[in-house]
């Protein structure tokens, strides 16, 4: 609700002298000035390193009674993609502590893949088919991806997502995640599907796997998918060869196949 405002009309007294109609509006728009910042700040766009750290933490609280282990016994694994030139594809390489195997040659083709075993990154470059180049100053395709450690909690992962969304930040790289683990209870989708007040847009069942992809208001990440603009992908795959099934969560989709990963 809006802050009521003391009104001018309510007392019926004289004005005091030096008082006058022009300070009365000066004040009053003061008044709403303060107002409209406040709701102006309140409702200013989200950037995507603030929507990705928002919906981590969102699903991590929806999570947490439906993994064994719970949300921190879940394998979280964080995507970003992008389109960069060559002095930029090396600025973000160097950044997070890649070594590239070869120069990036604009004239050539490339396809590099380095990794940083220690911060669990893998940065994948490649030029962009001639054919599908609409900007022809970002040559580059980049994919860049962060898994997360066994047990890493809530704390470790916004630690660890710190120095990439600054590093990715110059380039607008489109982000997402995907949480995997055992569910420990039935009925997993249909409680994080209440829990997200999602609106259901695709599903796909083969018999092994159920997947459903929805669009939900309580997420801010979000990609155009079969025309309309969704943002959360559950599955769950069933156990196969004497492995435990599985509950897949991906924002704003699982990457990935949803084959299980018993390790």
């Amino acid at each position: 609700m809006s802050e009521q405002f003391p009104s001018i009309r309510r007392q019926k007294r004289t004005p005091k002298p030096g008082i006058s109609i022009a300070v009365l509006i000066l004040l009053a728009v003061m008044s709403w000035s303060v107002y409209a910042s406040k709701t102006n700040d309140s409702t200013k766009p989200a950037t995507a390193d603030e929507s990705l750290l928002h919906d981590v933490e969102t699903v991590y609280k929806w999570s947490g009674s439906e993994y064994r282990g719970g949300a921190e016994g879940a394998r979280w694994s964080f995507r970003w993609d992008g389109r960069s030139d060559r002095e930029a594809a090396e600025e973000l390489a160097a950044s997070l502590g890649f070594t590239l195997s070869s120069e990036l040659v604009e004239s050539e083709p490339v396809d590099i893949m380095a990794e940083n075993e220690t911060a669990r990154m893998k940065l994948w470059i490649q030029s962009r088919p001639q054919a599908y180049d609409s900007d022809e100053n970002k040559p580059f395709e980049l994919v860049l991806l962060l898994d997360m450690d066994a047990g890493a909690d809530q704390t470790a992962i916004a630690e660890a997502l710190k120095p990439v969304n600054q590093a990715t930040k110059p380039l607008d790289m489109q982000a997402g995640f995907t949480v995997r683990g055992e569910p420990i209870r039935t009925g997993s989708v249909e409680r994080l599907e209440d829990a997200a007040s999602a609106q259901e847009v695709e599903a796909y069942d083969d018999g092994h796997t159920k997947s459903l992809t929805y669009s939900s208001k309580l997420l801010r990440t979000s990609v155009r998918s079969g025309g309309a603009d969704v943002n959360l992908q559950l599955a769950e795959s069933a156990a196969i060869g004497g492995g435990s099934p599985e509950l897949i969560i991906g924002v704003p989709l699982i990457t990935g196949d949803y084959t299980l990963q018993n390790n």
